[in-house]
């Protein structure tokens, strides 16, 4: 377990504040954030190697706050995966190993058996990240603290280790917290997802929760959200939900259908925002384009025109003018060359009230 509550720390000029998550025991926790967001920065005041000057740290149920790092029974993973250099490969793997079994499975699992007798200074940045993951592993931590861990490894190194360190994670019961940029790594390792920036969590939660429903405009399009619209919302007091059939009054229990303008823009979704000026959030992979209009339950239909078409392998970011407004789709690339097309094609845009987010 991991638990922030209200904590404070400073390091030189910048100060994290008042940051307050909880990571359950043996789950997978992971920071995104900016570039000087304090990433680092949490992770090393989680361990110790910075002091707290206010809120509490707790850790596997202790409270750790005042204790040194050696006591918090924490591993710590640098980004740039800070060796011994006087000691070779193996020997650093067995520097506060728990016993050589552990020391003789990690080689293996993560494929170090070529460079134990290395000298450190030989390796290659990926290897030293290995290196270096391998020996916080062998000390089978309570709390492994990941910073940008996969970073140097290449594409296919890189999702064979982070397969490796989740099975580690689900066989040991560990409680993980990794840094990255990564947001799909973020989806596929994480339990828990925190979003921090100068300083501050601005939201934490399940990473679904976190990327699909954004606590505001700025989170979404640090997430990637491209189409982020400003108007107003009216509820629609006398419709009901769209997945339940009966008097929406008796069935809502606090959602209900709402009508969102943006300029020309009408968009329909489900929620329990009340009216008033608000943002509505549409992440591009909801959108579904077609030559003609579909006959479909989704409730947002509009007709627009290509303005460009970005493809990057087997993927497609397609953007429209839809009534001088843009909206951005993400398709594949075999559904544009399907489609036919190119800037100025007119083409049908959907997405279903479900994937309409306000905030």
């Amino acid at each position: 377990m991991i638990a922030l509550r209200g904590v404070s720390a400073r390091l030189g000029a910048f100060e994290l504040r008042d940051v307050t998550f909880h990571v359950p025991a043996g789950a997978y926790g992971v920071v995104i954030g900016p570039a000087g967001s304090g990433k680092t920065t949490l992770l090393e005041a989680i361990a110790g190697v910075i002091q707290a000057t206010a809120g509490e740290v707790r850790l596997s149920d202790r409270d750790v706050t005042r204790a040194p790092p050696d006591e918090r029974r924490v591993g710590l993973v640098y980004q740039h995966g800070y060796l011994f250099p006087h000691l070779s490969v193996v020997e650093n793997l067995e520097y506060g190993a728990r016993d050589d079994a552990t020391v003789e499975e990690l080689s293996r699992r993560l494929d170090l058996g070529a460079l134990r007798n290395r000298d450190v200074r030989s390796l290659s940045g990926g290897e030293r990240q290995l290196v270096s993951l391998a020996r916080a592993l062998a000390r089978r931590p309570d709390v492994l603290l990941l910073d940008e861990p996969f970073s140097a490894l290449d594409p296919r190194r890189r999702g064979k280790t982070r397969r490796e360190v989740r099975a580690l994670h689900r066989e040991w019961g560990f409680t993980a917290l990794q840094v990255t940029h990564d947001f799909t790594e973020a989806g596929l390792l994480g339990d828990v997802a925190i979003l921090l920036d100068g300083g501050r969590v601005l939201q934490h939660g399940p990473p679904e929760q976190v990327f699909r429903r954004p606590a505001s405009p700025y989170i979404a399009e640090f997430l990637g959200a491209e189409n982020v619209f400003a108007g107003n919302a009216r509820v629609l007091a006398e419709a009901a939900p769209d997945w339940l059939e009966g008097d929406g009054a008796s069935l809502a229990h606090g959602y209900h259908a709402i009508e969102f303008t943006s300029g020309p823009l009408t968009l329909y979704t489900v929620g329990n925002a009340g009216p008033g000026p608000c943002y509505a959030v549409v992440r591009s992979e909801e959108v579904v384009l077609s030559l003609e209009p579909q006959s479909t339950s989704a409730r947002n239909l509009f007709k627009g025109r290509v303005v460009e078409v970005g493809t990057l392998g087997a993927f497609a970011r397609v953007m429209l003018d839809v009534q001088g407004t843009p909206l951005v789709a993400a398709v594949t690339t075999r559904s544009v060359q399907e489609m036919g097309l190119r800037e100025g094609s007119e083409v049908y845009a959907t997405f279903k009230a479900m994937g309409v987010h306000l905030c």
